[in-house]
């Protein structure tokens, strides 16, 4: 079985009652079942222990392993100077038991920030990856789209932008998608339009396209147009992408809670919301891959419940079991690089 780590101290939330439901959560809907190493404080500790062996069913040592820890990095710390003055941080020890393969993936709610810097600092990248970024998984109304960047780097160079694309491109294919097709996000379809690294990227990615048949770069999306599911990959700055991801995810919110509260209770009615709840709740993953980067990293929203964990916790258990790391590596091997 796989080792997880999972840390959820940096996180909104980070009570013992929070962690306990967690762990409760993920043991009894994992499956197949998985180990986790979950880091905690000295308080936190003492409690998971007496609980343990109070209630040895419900969390058996086979499942869990605790590994304390002196410091945490918290959502309002400077992420550079957390990750210079925080040594002995779970988020800075997650990361460099990753890097000694002692834990084959990590799962984090911490901070975003100081999670790329660390990454970047101690893991190793993909051949012709200079920065790595987060990757989201959006339902669409044919399949899911690869959505990258959405918050690991704020300002791209129209070099990263390429590389972002080969990033996600490299992901798809990895999933058995022949020719994935991108699509460069813009205020507009014409060539001319949106930033100037926008137009070099786009006229990068033109090039990709002609010297790789099965890279398919479709040109400009606007936003209006992601979720029809004509593209696979949708390209963007990390300070664009987050907007939007953010933006669709408050938008799915606040449909399903209209439907929620003005929906009669028949069966039809309900059976229409639901309908509505899955394909809105369908993100292949509930958090952002960290991708780029030659180890699993499973970044979680802040807040995420016990069952959002649980989903990115059997999500990390699928992409170690299908090696995603390693197909990735042999296709971005295969990619033509420096253009730019």
């Amino acid at each position: 079985m796989p080792l997880i780590g999972v840390d959820l101290l940096g996180g909104d939330h980070h009570h013992f009652d929070y962690i306990l439901e967690t762990l409760c959560t993920i043991y009894e809907k994992t499956d197949p079942p998985t180990r986790l190493l979950i880091f905690v404080t000295p308080e936190l500790h003492l409690k998971l222990k007496r609980f343990q062996a109070s209630h040895p069913t419900l969390l058996p040592d086979r499942f869990l392993t605790l590994r304390q820890v002196e410091e945490v990095i918290h959502m309002e710390d400077d992420p550079l100077l957390a990750v210079r003055r925080k040594k002995k941080a779970s988020l800075s020890i997650a990361i460099h038991l990753l890097k000694e393969k002692k834990i084959d993936a990590l799962v984090s709610t911490g901070n975003t920030g100081a999670l790329v810097a660390l990454t970047q600092l101690h893991l190793s990248l993909f051949k012709g990856i200079e920065r790595s970024a987060l990757m989201a998984l959006l339902p669409t109304r044919k399949s899911f789209v690869a959505t990258l960047d959405v918050g690991a780097n704020v300002d791209c160079t129209p070099k990263r932008l390429v590389q972002v694309a080969q990033i996600g491109f490299a992901y798809q294919k990895s999933c058995n998608l022949s020719r994935p097709r991108i699509g460069l996000l813009n205020i507009g379809a014409e060539e001319m339009k949106g930033r100037e690294e926008i137009k070099k990227s786009y006229k990068h990615l033109q090039k990709l396209s002609s010297l790789d048949e099965s890279f398919v770069f479709v040109g400009n999306i606007e936003g209006k147009e992601i979720f029809s599911g004509d593209i696979d990959v949708l390209v963007t700055d990390g300070f664009t992408g987050n907007i939007f991801l953010k933006t669709a995810e408050g938008i799915s919110s606040f449909l399903l809670e209209t439907l929620e509260k003005n929906s009669p209770s028949s069966p039809i009615s309900r059976s229409l919301y639901e309908g509505f709840k899955k394909n809105l709740c369908s993100a292949k993953y509930p958090g952002a891959i960290l991708c780029g980067v030659e180890a699993i990293v499973m970044k979680c929203h802040g807040d995420a419940d016990p069952e959002a964990l649980t989903d990115g916790v059997q999500a990390t258990a699928h992409l170690i079991k299908n090696q995603v790391i390693i197909k990735m590596k042999q296709q971005l091997e295969k990619q033509a690089f420096g253009l730019c």
